[in-house]
């Protein structure tokens, strides 16, 4: 018997036991599902020619949105050194601070160029230091999958010969042949979305960038390592629609031409949470004052000030001669009192007189 109830209890334990497993199967912890975002690094080519100026493209990635980034990119001092990468990048020690904070939108994607220089040959790695920190549009911070990108930094800024093989310098000479070739085989920009996908037979695309982006970065790759390429626009982007050009010239002196309508945003995105409703007035946005209205606000406002001078003008003119005049109303008033005053001075002197004079008539009357 005793033994029977041992055995039911143990049975009664592992079904309570399955049972609570099964419920943290079908509903796992949160945990479980924490927002997953990348940061990855890409270059065109690898291989760099010592003293060339380079690029390379950083893109943070998330499928709830990027709204915030504060992360450092590290690489190779002794063959790498950092030229340029923007308003949110900034060198430090050992690496490249970048800090994308207080944003009101949040993109699918947010994008830095990061310029280098290949001051040394040898080979170097750019590479996402741990700790970095992303936020999604939700303001959840993400897990981070990074990536790098290794470079090699030589004397020519090619592919070195494989040992063994016959360099160029043993080969037969043959009649040289300049090269046709003016496409470019791959291009990485900074923008926010790139209508059509880069296609090297394609040479107009539309592209956008973000409110506080005023450079257009273009980081591409040349099909023929003779050909040259020449970059106009992309600097001081104004708000609005710009053009970028980007031309190639090949060997023999053939040129592609490649054009980016480039519109840079007037404001910044603005994405209100899902959960909220938004009634009544739109919010107010800070938006750029366009400059024919400045002149136009300018204008009448100068007329306004002017008005208002001549207006000054008038009334202290009329102040003055107002008071003139009363002041030669007081005076003459006054001269008239003084006036009436000594005439009727004059005037008792007068009957004083006379009457001095019929008295001393009436005694010598009453004498004779």
């Amino acid at each position: 018997m005793k033994k029977n109830s041992i055995i039911k209890r143990l049975f009664a334990a592992g079904l309570i036991l399955i049972f609570s497993g099964s419920i943290g199967l079908v509903h796992p912890s949160p945990k479980a599902h924490a927002s997953v975002g990348s940061i990855a690094l890409s270059v065109t080519d690898p291989i760099k020619k010592k003293g060339e100026v380079f690029s390379v493209i950083c893109k943070v990635t998330a499928p709830a949105g990027v709204l915030e980034a504060d992360f450092y990119v590290d690489y190779n001092t002794s063959v790498l050194k950092f030229i340029d990468g923007g308003a949110k990048a900034s060198k430090e020690t050992g690496g490249v601070h970048i800090r994308s904070l207080d944003n009101t939108d949040s993109p699918a994607r947010r994008t830095f160029s990061l310029s280098f220089l290949a001051q040394e040959t040898g080979d170097a790695t750019v590479f996402i230091r741990s700790g970095a920190n992303v936020t999604d549009g939700d303001g959840n911070p993400l897990s981070l999958q990074t990536g790098k990108v290794d470079i090699v930094v030589n004397e020519t800024g090619e592919q070195e010969a494989a040992p063994g093989s016959t360099p160029e310098a043993a080969q037969p000479e043959q009649t040289p042949k300049l090269s046709n070739n003016c496409k470019v085989s791959e291009l990485l920009t900074n923008a926010i979305t790139l209508k059509p996908e880069f296609d090297p037979t394609i040479r107009t695309y539309e592209a956008e960038v973000g409110f506080d982006t005023s450079t257009f970065f273009l980081d591409y790759k040349l099909a023929s390592k003779k050909a040259r390429a020449q970059i106009k626009g992309n600097r001081d982007l104004t708000y609005g629609l710009n053009k970028v050009t980007l031309t190639v010239t090949a060997e023999s002196g053939k040129k592609k031409r490649y054009i980016f309508m480039v519109t840079r945003k007037t404001e910044p995105d603005a994405t209100p949470a899902a959960d909220q409703a938004v009634s009544g007035p739109a919010a107010d946005t800070t938006q750029p004052l366009d400059k024919s209205e400045n002149n136009g606000y300018s204008i009448i406002l100068y007329i306004v000030i002017g008005l208002l001078a001549v207006f000054s003008v008038a009334m202290i003119f009329l102040v003055k001669r107002q008071r003139a005049e009363l002041e030669y109303y007081y005076e003459e008033e006054e001269r008239e009192k003084r006036l009436e005053t000594e005439n009727d001075r004059r005037s008792g002197e007068s009957d004083l007189e006379g009457g001095e004079i019929r008295s001393e008539a009436r005694e010598f009357d009453d004498r004779y």
